[in-house]
């Protein structure tokens, strides 16, 4: 009994999500890809972290292909913020994730050797990003009001803490970089107690609200 419910769950996962996917992500690190444009950065976001938010999705029970894009969205999101908080460590690793034509746009290097003192243009180039993180935060919120409440109220704080993270560099400025951003212990519990509610309005009001658009956002083909 419980092995035909996994297996049916892994049947359909392998239907939305192709079987290697995840491993491209691994891939596209070793080779170092470099990242012109801001979709190849999704791309990237969602061979790391996008397929994990859909196949936490499915696990979760969601059958539904337009709930489980709002779970990409979500994953693109949190990997978006971690470029973001992350950067001067991926440099230092000579790696960047930041689109180069950003970089250039922004008069800031591509080099990652030349991120430290470029902190300002570089800076140009994360707020830019976390604006965009930030469409794909409110897109995932629809898909919440379609998980059950536990796992719901579970995702609800991921996206809550993760996108206070993302606030927190944006505050920071072009210093985000001197200590690495995060919440405390505290504010942690205190936006797990908020996504009750969050959780809560989704699973009531939530699910009689038509599906937003996704206009302009990545999708899977």
């Amino acid at each position: 009994m419980f092995y035909q419910i996994l297996k049916d769950k892994f049947d359909l996962l392998y239907k939305v999500i192709p079987k290697l996917d995840l491993l491209q992500g691994f891939a596209m690190d070793v080779d170092q890809v470099v990242y012109e444009n801001f979709d190849d950065t999704l791309l990237y976001c969602y061979h790391v972290a996008g397929v994990v938010g859909a196949m936490m999705a499915t696990i979760m029970g969601v059958q539904d292909r337009a709930i489980i894009d709002r779970a990409v969205d979500l994953g693109i999101a949190f990997q978006l913020t971690n470029i973001s908080r992350d950067v001067m460590e991926d440099a230092a690793d000579g790696r960047v994730y930041l689109p180069a034509s950003w970089l250039r746009e922004a008069g800031a290097p591509t080099d990652p050797a030349q991120f430290p003192g470029n902190e300002e243009a570089v800076f140009t180039v994360v707020s830019r990003m976390l604006r965009e993180a930030d469409r794909y935060y409110a897109s995932s919120l629809f898909g919440i009001s379609r998980l059950p409440f536990r796992c719901a109220w579970a995702i609800a704080a991921a996206r809550s803490v993760y996108g206070a993270i993302g606030k927190v560099v944006v505050a920071r400025g072009a210093g985000a970089w001197r200590q690495r951003a995060g919440l405390s212990s505290l504010q942690k519990l205190g936006r797990l107690f908020s996504s009750l509610f969050t959780a809560l309005s989704a699973k009531s009001l939530g699910r009689l609200r038509r599906a937003p658009a996704r206009e302009g956002l990545w999708t899977l083909t």
